[in-house]
């Protein structure tokens, strides 16, 4: 019915459902170019996102039901996994309000799939898959607990926060953080949408290539984070010096970065 061979060979219906997954993934992955490519914090930005969501989730739920009429729990708990990173990347933009009902929902309900994965791959003996379904469900229980916490202080401070003054509330919830949940969430469900157009379209030997690629982004990733780190280690205690502005070392300092802050 349709010519991408990875679907050849299946019943029409599942081809169909397959099919309409891969046009889902693609049609989400082209519309987060909206605001990976837009200026942060802008129109563009923001309802890029919106219609990002929508069509994400859309996706999910049906590989969700593509996992469950193929009975395959490995790309069921993928989806948990995938639909948590997108719903917790968006919550993550609302850091400074009142934790709302959905944002207790989201790690309660991966709580709960945990513990219901985890109760399953002990009662059967699924050999490998048993334990990539326990690891699953300790990740879960480890990101269920980690924004419970997270959650209550939020709670609590929203709760007393005139006993507060501005800068001692706003300096619980630092940029960096809601910024790094937003931008690890977000991304983390356009490399899976991004991830089934690759696998679908990439020969079934040369699948390696692609979690591969995926590691060495992130290292390259993380080595440039370390490496900005360093540069700033180096930095800092010229630049905290008394009149450091005023020092002409500081602008023939063979640091570009003291110069710059020069």
């Amino acid at each position: 019915m349709f010519s991408l061979s990875a679907y050849a060979d299946l019943p029409w219906l599942d081809q169909l459902l397959h099919m309409t997954h891969f046009l889902l993934c693609g049609l989400a992955v082209l519309i987060a170019c909206i605001p990976l490519l837009a200026e942060k914090g802008s129109a563009g930005h923001k309802l890029g996102g919106m219609i990002y969501i929508p069509i994400a989730m859309a996706a999910l739920i049906l590989s969700t039901f593509i996992a469950w009429r193929e009975q395959n729990s490995i790309l069921f708990c993928f989806n948990c996994f995938c639909s948590y990173l997108l719903l917790s990347g968006w919550r993550a933009v609302h850091e400074g309000k009142t934790p709302g009902t959905i944002d207790w929902i989201i790690p309660g309900i991966l709580f709960m799939l945990g513990a219901i994965v985890a109760w399953y791959a002990m009662a059967n003996d699924l050999g490998l898959r048993s334990f990539y379904l326990l690891v699953f469900s300790a990740n879960a229980f480890f990101l269920s607990w980690r924004d419970w916490r997270h959650l209550r202080r939020r709670a609590t401070l929203s709760k007393h926060k005139i006993f507060f003054s501005s800068s001692y509330y706003g300096a619980t919830a630092p940029l960096s953080s809601w910024i790094s949940r937003h931008v690890s969430g977000m991304v983390g469900s356009v490399l899976a949408n991004l991830s089934v157009i690759v696998l679908t379209l990439l020969p079934l030997e040369l699948h390696w290539l692609w979690p591969v690629s995926l590691i060495l982004m992130a290292a390259w990733v993380r080595w440039k984070q370390l490496e900005k780190r360093r540069r700033v280690s180096d930095a800092l205690p010229e630049i905290l010096k008394p009149n450091f502005a005023k020092s002409p070392h500081s602008r023939r300092s063979g640091n570009n970065d003291i110069r710059r802050a020069a």
